[in-house]
């Protein structure tokens, strides 16, 4: 099951669950026949579920089976000293698009540190933007 064309989630999501998934298939795809083989087939169940042929075959080029060998370097040397990653919860907003939050976060620690603050450690992870649809009167119950 994958999110229709029709939803209400942004182009960005879209994107981003397919280059996801055609990340996973880069990983464990062990030939290149294999991993066309499946992006074909992804190709094609998008594309039942109403994806745009423009936009699918621009968003599947990010993804080639050149890049398999930095992929699976990546996956396999995580740096176990990056930090709990630091969550900003918030909702879709297109302000997303203009808001850089590692810019905010360094504004944030950079004006502790000028005020004499020392940044604890559990503050050092990444930043990550951590958002949820935004709620209308049909996601609670009526009473």
């Amino acid at each position: 099951m994958y999110i229709p064309w029709s939803s209400a989630h942004p182009e960005s999501v879209k994107r981003s669950f397919i280059k996801a998934e055609l990340t996973r298939l880069l990983v464990v795809s062990s030939n290149k026949s294999l991993f066309e083989e499946s992006r074909l087939e992804f190709y094609g169940n998008l594309l039942r579920r109403g994806y745009p042929q423009d936009k699918l075959k621009l968003w599947m080029r990010e993804v080639q089976y050149t890049n398999r060998i930095s992929v699976l370097l990546k996956k396999g040397n995580k740096n176990a000293n990056q930090g709990v990653p630091l969550l900003f919860p918030s909702s879709y907003n297109d302000i997303w698009k203009y808001m850089n939050l590692n810019e905010v976060f360094g504004k944030i620690t950079g004006y502790w540190s000028h005020q004499g603050l020392v940044v604890p450690d559990e503050l050092c992870g990444p930043v990550i933007k951590s958002l949820r649809c935004t709620e209308n009167r049909f996601d609670k119950p009526s009473t």
